[in-house]
């Protein structure tokens, strides 16, 4: 737990330690370190409070994983992986552990009572008990077991783990997680060989961590921590890769604390080392409470302690000789020192809970520190009369000698001085030193009578004063002498002796309440109070020697739940501070030393009557309930619980004669075990049995070797403290890491309100003060312009990042690159600013200085210029192979005395390279990425290399079938269901005002009768926080615009409360009314009840909405729900793939996706496409293809939101959006787009061909196939004619299509339907449970009886009585039919088209056939084909919705296929096929709406390209010959 509240107040007096994680710009580390159990226990307590929700171990376990790997890839450690469990224990360290899970089990009771009351559904089975993660239990064992299965696996399947050394220390091994860490750096800090600069990384939510941190003493060290929220919570859970992150940077930390205590540098009676100040800081932070010892009494940081504890340890500082801490041993004589200043602070407590009328009766005023500082701001003097009357006899003399002017050489006897003749001189010594310095007079004093005189220091005096020097120095000397005049009297001072005795007995009577009341007994017996202020020094000598050393002892523990007064810690002193080392707990012996009864359960079966028989020996260790105390905390769980400690020595003989009865499985818990270390062999190819086989699958090439991890040993004196030499600090750190010195500032702490966790801070920040070097050294903007423009500069200071300057404004001359202009391009060309610009320039310099005062506390001063420049991206890859710089496109606006014109360490990442040879950046047997048109983002290995620029390939086609499109189908029909139209449409529809729409649909607030701001707005959007609600409102460059769900939440607004809505629309301005101005006329408790119950609804009405970013989108939970029922069907089908060799493949076509990312990066993706995860690396394993139903911005990256098609371990389910889990959101750098095909690589060959293709489908119909179809559209027509005469039923459907506006074709569409009808036509089924008109049964059945390649189609049935239809599939003659399938039907009445269009014959020789689309659409076949009695949608352009509730088209209209080719230069012979728009009039009733349709691409094609002839086999593309 560390320090409380410590985190939050550093990170608002020093601002800028913490760094979010945005991207992939933050530095390069070495070694990674994991403090386990924060992971723990943030996969284990989703919601602590809520009883209703149960997690399996396995959930536990496969959360746990992903969230390992998440950290893993967040930092990519080069070096070393170290993951550290809790093993057990100090016992200093049980003592809190004891009572932090009595109230653990107590709370959970409560809950679980609460939630019973309630009536809440409570779950079967036990709840996850979180005492469970504790060292011994059977959750960790298995635990252990599934972690080095989850390393196996990993280091298996995972270049990046391969790369580093990975080092596990479980459960078994005794110590705390991040001191078996802090004793692994020490470790290697202590090798000859170790690099000072290597790049450490702590991942923990411990506050200690922060001062391990420190004691370590390398300037290239961060902490990762999860985005702390202070204040309300909420409590939806934040998906993993949502959870922002944040550094803290143990180097801006050194820098800040070198600023406070740098003005006490020049002071000190010895030499000022700051690595040694930062030692003494460490040990002063102890006394406000860390893990193993409390707090001093009233020592809270949210109290003003801080402050405090730095203000008395600089003052010891100054008057001490050396310092506290000596590389981790105590010196109790300076300790003692700064004990003294702090206990000032001690008696400014007493007299605060002192002061009465009994306290001023007895004037103690006059000697509390209290009245001294009031006295102080009052100007006045405690004196007493004799004092004063010293004074008097002074002060004429005095002014008369200092109104004089004296030369430099005045003789010794012509110094004036004054022969003190009062009586009390010697009494009031003391006094007359004071005084006399006040006045710039010397106290003299003569042995042989025995006298006093003041003699006037002439040294003192500069000879040389000016006339006004002269009239100050004489003023200042009148104001002192008033001071002493004006003083408040006492008789004299045997009275304020009096005082003085009174008050420090009123001091110990309140001490003595103290002792008595916290610790039960009096501060008179000195025996107690020695022991226990003996004990606390102790403890601070232990936890320094436990944060410097190692554990010096594992049986010492503090004795007591209070700490001693802090006047009295000097009696604890006089000691010597030794330790004996002694031996750990075993596990088991933890477990009854800290587990409440509640938990027996997780203790072995042998133990557990020692909680609750009552005749066990150690009962009393097990009570059922404890008391708490705040003791001056405001949290609950601040609170100290006053429960026993536990004997040693009786809990170990009350366990040792049921240790026989332990099983051997419980016996091996019960020991100690050993560090594994693991490394990834090759040549090691074995099965790695899963300890979880229905969840996670063997390995079944397992190259992992685990063994035994035997770190170097380092003795006590062979640890190196303090700053190594040549350790990179300030301006020379490493690459990344942050320095506030590399721009010029001056800084004080100043209350400035800064904001850090959302809320101002009531504490003072460190305030930098920022100066401009560059107008400070007189250049111009032309002159920065010619010296910067177009090249690299260094910005987000301090944290600094490439960027390339593009522009250069001081609000009247903009200086810019212009993007294109005809002839030779120069540098950079200026012009004059126009008013908007110089408006937004203007804009920008006040958000500027607002945000950077605000969230960092920075003072950037006046911003005559502001620089605009593109952040740095990626290296990208050019045709050469060299490998560039690239930009983001999105610019960025600093400050010019913010920009950094260069580094020292630049960063290798973004270092420009040129070519290698192609055996070098392309190794043979390396695996890349095909980009060719063959198999675009199938795996290729490098066989070899036809010549210097050209590779060898083998090349793995995934998948033979084409990719599912139910992605872009459902993205369609979302489309429909959800219409956006502009604000100002909005506003005149409903009648509003544009401005009351605005403040509406965003944040209105209203004043509720407490003065209290409530908002009664529906917020759907966020323009501040760049955000909106995921389907209501969006925003484009005309503006903001609101969907019709939007619109009828309005109209139900202003329906449920026309009153309150119609009130509100009066409000002019943005000023918030209050709710008695709107209702005057209603009573108080009217207006509450009214106000409640619009809050109430809005609350309702708005407890679903998804915030995102502006860039975002997504599926909705229907159509997610309708893609992943697809795909679990689809993903059934085993894929076929095909392997193919090729030759002379220019490394255009190839891809190394981890060289790549800036590229991949660049891609574009729309809901639906289809991505294939390409990396080696990461959380999905490689080569899983998915579908896009979702993307958001995260910073500056985008996030693809993909529902893959198998389920994957790291995969979660969207927030309950799906099912499974298959969701996962992914950087576009980890997928290749497969439905646009972006980087697809074209030969001269498969350019040829598909040109050849869009001729060969333009090709003339031949006549006998046009005759052909003429024939069946007679034989058709007289049928369905013959059939109406005698069928009632078809009035009644021709009635209908007349009342709906359907019109039969007229001659002219019905010829044009009849061109070009040479591919097959294929039925759209319809539901067959529908009662269809027998007209057009029959008809369809005439109609697709014959098939131009000679098929027959028999029994073609759509009614309900009907068998299944079946339909030829032309590649394949010899397929048989199989039932049809359905979807099931989508929720809420969305409709949902089937998996399958049609009937899905089985393939011959175990192929699998190719997914069917949906709804009966097939190539060439338009979806608006209805049946009659199915009714049409009115609104032209909208999805047409039947009354069985299905969709008459779910396809995207106007899409282009994967390769951005339009569907003329695919199409086939068939004009149906076409992209053409075909408008016509069907017999029976249908109606054919406008329609664009758009085939897939080539390779996909399910149909051949002429009538049923088998395809030949397609000749290689030139630069992809077969080989």
């Amino acid at each position: 737990m560390g320090i409380p509240k410590f985190f939050k107040y550093i990170a608002e007096r020093w601002p800028m330690i913490l760094q979010l994680i945005d991207g992939q710009h933050i530095p390069e580390f070495d070694n990674l370190y994991l403090d386990m159990n924060s992971i723990l226990h943030t996969c284990t307590h989703g919601n602590d409070d809520d009883v209703t929700k149960r997690l399996t171990e396995e959930e536990v376990f496969g959360k746990i994983f992903v969230y390992i790997d998440h950290l893993f890839h967040t930092i990519k450690p080069k070096k070393v992986f170290y993951m550290a469990i809790d093993g057990v224990a100090p016992r200093a360290k049980m003592n809190q552990q004891r009572a932090r899970r009595f109230r653990t089990a107590m709370d959970a009771e409560k809950a679980l009572q609460k939630a019973i009351e309630k009536g809440e559904e409570i779950p079967k089975g036990e709840p996850f008990d979180s005492n469970s993660i504790t060292p011994g239990t059977e959750f960790m064992a298995k635990l252990t077991k599934n972690l080095q299965y989850f390393i196996h696996d990993k280091i298996t399947n995972d270049s990046r783990w391969r790369d580093v050394q990975i080092i596990f220390s479980g459960h078994e091994v005794p110590g705390e997680g991040e001191h078996k860490i802090m004793d692994f750096i020490r470790n290697i800090r202590g090798q000859d060989d170790y690099n000072p600069n290597i790049r450490h990384c702590i991942y923990g939510l411990d506050a200690d961590l922060i001062m391990l941190g420190l004691s370590v003493h390398d300037p290239h060290f961060a902490l990762l921590r999860e985005e702390v929220i202070f204040g309300r919570r909420s409590k939806s859970s934040t998906s993993l890769e949502n959870q922002n992150f944040y550094l803290l940077h143990i180097s801006l930390l050194r820098e800040y604390l070198g600023l406070e205590f740098e003005e006490i540098a020049d002071e000190l009676q010895f030499e000022y080392d700051f690595e040694r100040i930062l030692d003494d800081f460490i040990l002063i932070m102890f006394v406000i409470g860390n893990d193993f010892l409390p707090n001093l009494p009233d020592l809270h940081l949210n109290k003003g302690a801080f402050p405090l504890l730095m203000k008395t340890f600089k003052e010891a500082l100054l008057h001490a000789d050396g310092y506290i801490n000596y590389n981790g041993k105590i010196n109790l004589k300076t300790l003692k020192l700064w004990l003294h200043y702090l206990s000032q602070f001690e008696l400014m407590i007493f007299e605060k809970d002192e002061i009465d009328v009994k306290w001023f009766h007895q004037r103690l005023e006059n000697i509390s520190i209290e009245g001294a500082q009031q006295r102080e701001r009052a100007g006045k003097k405690l004196l007493a009369k004799q004092q004063k009357k010293i004074a008097g006899f002074v002060k004429s003399w005095v002014l008369e000698v200092t109104a004089q002017r004296y030369p430099a050489d005045l003789p010794e006897e012509d110094i004036p001085s004054l022969k003190l003749t009062e009586e009390g001189m010697v009494e009031n010594l003391d006094f007359l030193k004071q005084f006399a310095f006040d006045l710039g007079l010397i106290v003299t004093h003569s042995k042989s009578n025995d006298s006093y005189s003041l003699k006037l220091d002439i040294d003192a005096i500069n000879p040389g004063e000016t006339e006004e020097e002269h009239e100050d120095r004489q003023r200042s000397l009148r104001k002192t002498l008033k001071r002493y005049q004006q003083a408040i009297l006492v008789e004299d001072q045997e009275e304020l002796d009096k005082e003085k005795e009174t008050y420090n007995e009123r001091f110990i009577e309140w001490k003595d309440k103290y002792y008595k009341t916290k610790l039960g007994f009096s501060i008179h017996d000195t025996e107690k109070v020695r022991d226990i202020t003996e004990n606390y020094v102790e403890g601070l000598q232990w936890v320094l020697y436990y944060y410097y050393r190692g554990c010096a002892s594992w049986g010492w523990y503090y004795h007591y739940h209070y700490a001693p007064r802090i006047s009295d810690l000097e009696k604890g002193l006089d000691q010597v501070l030794e330790f004996e080392q002694g031996k750990p707990f075993t596990p088991f012996q933890q477990l009854m030393a800290v587990l409440p009864e509640r938990s027996k359960t997780l203790i072995p079966a042998p133990f557990r009557p020692l909680m609750f028989d009552e005749n066990s020996p150690i009962i009393d260790f097990y009570p059922g309930e404890v008391e708490t105390d705040k003791n001056g905390k405001t949290a609950d769980w601040e609170a100290v619980v006053l429960i026993s400690f536990v004997d040693e020595h009786r809990l170990i003989e009350a366990m040792a004669p049921l240790l026989n009865k332990l099983t051997p499985e419980e016996k091996a818990r019960n020991g100690a075990g050993r560090d594994l270390i693991y490394t990834y062999n090759p040549q090691v190819d074995e099965v790695y049995k899963s300890p979880l086989s229905g969840l996670f699958s063997d390995i079944e090439h397992n190259h992992c070797v685990e063994k035994e991890f035997i770190p170097p040993k380092v003795k006590e004196g062979q640890f190196r403290y303090g700053l190594l030499p040549n350790a990179y600090t300030g301006v020379n750190l490493l690459a990344g890491f942050p320095t506030l010195k590399s721009l010029p500032f001056t800084y004080e702490l100043l209350n400035n309100d800064t904001r850090v966790f959302n809320a101002p801070s009531k504490n003072e920040s460190m305030v930098l003060h920022m100066k401009n070097i560059y107008t400070e050294n007189n250049l111009s903007l032309d002159v920065l312009a010619k010296r910067y423009m177009n090249r690299v500069v260094y910005t987000r200071w301090p944290y600094l990042m490439e960027s390339k300057m593009v522009s250069i404004s001081d609000g009247t001359t903009i200086y810019e690159t212009p993007d294109k202009l005809s002839g030779k391009t120069p540098k950079c060309i200026s012009r004059a600013a126009d008013e908007g610009e110089k408006k937004i320039f203007r804009s920008l310099v006040a958000n500027m200085k607002g945000d950077y005062k605000s969230s960092k506390a920075v003072d950037v001063g006046a911003i005559s210029i502001i620089i605009k420049v593109l952040p740095g991206a990626d290296l990208v890859r050019d045709s050469r192979g060299a490998y560039k710089k690239s930009f983001q496109n999105e610019p960025k606006y600093y400050p010019l005395q913010l920009m950094v014109e260069t580094v020292a360490n630049k960063d290798e990442r973004y270092k420009e390279k040129e070519p290698l040879p192609i055996d070098q950046e392309f190794p043979k047997g390396s695996q890349v990425i095909f980009l060719g048109d063959y198999a675009y983002g199938g795996e290729a290995v490098v066989d070899g290399y036809s010549n210097s620029s050209r590779l060898k390939l083998t090349v793995q086609k995934m998948s033979l079938r084409s990719e599912p499109t139910i992605g872009k189908e459902r993205a369609k029909v979302d489309s429909n269901l959800v219409k956006y139209y502009p604000s100002f449409i909005v506003a005149k529809k409903l009648q509003l005002h544009p401005l009351f729409l605005s403040r509406i649909t965003s944040r209105f607030m209203v004043t509720d009768q407490q003065g209290k701001n409530i908002n009664v707005g529906i917020t759907v959007k966020f323009e501040g926080r760049h955000q909106k609600v995921l389907g209501y409102a969006r925003r484009n460059y005309r503006g903001w615009e609101y969907s019709n769900l939007t619109v009828d939440l309005i109209n139900e607004y202003r329906k449920n409360f026309a009153g309150f809505f119609n009130k509100l629309a009066t409000i002019q301005g943005n000023r918030f009314p209050s709710v008695e101005e709107l209702f005057p006329e209603l009573s108080h408790d009217e207006c509450r009840k009214l106000l409640q119950s619009v809050t109430t609804w809005i609350k309702t009405v708005t407890e679903k909405f998804v915030n995102v970013s502006l860039e975002s989108d997504s599926l909705t939970k229907i159509s997610m729900q309708a893609v992943e029922d697809y795909i679990e069907k689809y993903s059934t089908y085993l894929e076929q793939t095909e392997k193919k060799q090729l030759a002379k493949v220019p490394c255009e076509a190839v891809l190394d996706p981890r060289s790549s990312f800036a590229l991949l990066r660049s891609q574009k993706f729309e809901l639906g496409d289809r991505v294939i995860y390409i990396q080696d690396s990461g959380k999905v394993p490689l080569f899983s293809k998915g579908t896009v139903v979702g993307y958001t911005t995260l910073g500056m990256s985008l996030s693809i939101q993909v529902l893959f098609d198998k389920e994957i371990v790291a995969g979660n389910n969207f927030g309950g959006r799906l099912r499974t889990n298959r969701g996962l959101g992914l950087d576009a750098s980890f997928l290749l787009n497969l439905t646009n095909r972006q980087f697809v690589y074209h030969s001269k060959a498969s350019k040829q061909a598909s040109h050849a293709k869009k001729n060969h489908s333009n090709a003339p119909v031949a006549q006998k196939q046009q005759l052909a179809l003429d024939a069946k559209k007679k034989r058709a027509h007289d049928l369905l004619s013959h059939i109406k005469k005698a069928d009632d039923t078809t009035e009644q459907h021709l009635k209908i299509h007349a009342e709906h506006n359907i019109s039969y074709p007229t001659e002219e569409e019905k010829k044009a339907e009849t061109q070009d009808q040479s591919a097959p036509k294929f039925v759209s089924l319809s539901n067959p449970s529908l009662d269809q008109d027998p007209a057009s049964t029959l008809y369809n059945a005439v109609l697709n009886q014959y098939s131009s390649n000679g098929f027959v189609v028999p029994n073609v049935g759509v009614s309900g009585n009907s068998k299944p239809a079946i339909l030829p599939y032309h590649g394949q003659a010899a397929y048989t039919t199989q039932p049809f399938m359905h979807m099931p039907p989508p929720q809420m009445g969305i409709p949902m088209a089937p998996p399958y269009g049609g009937l899905m014959q089985p393939p011959p020789m175990g192929q699998f056939p190719l997914p069917q689309p949906h709804n009966g659409i097939y190539q060439g076949i338009d979806a608006h084909q209805q049946h009659p009695g199915s009714w049409s949608n009115a609104n032209p352009g909208n999805t047409s919705i039947p009354g069985n509730g299905k969709p008459n088209d779910t396809r995207a209209r106007g899409m282009k296929n994967s390769d951005n080719r339009s569907n003329e230069e695919n199409s086939r012979t068939d004009k149906v096929n076409s992209n053409k728009l075909i408008s016509g009039k069907r017999p029976g009733g249908w109606n054919k709406e406008k329609t664009v349709h758009k085939g897939p691409q080539d390779s996909n094609r399910k149909f051949p390209r002429s009538r049923g002839k088998p395809k030949a086999k397609p000749k290689p593309p030139a630069g992809e010959v077969s080989t």
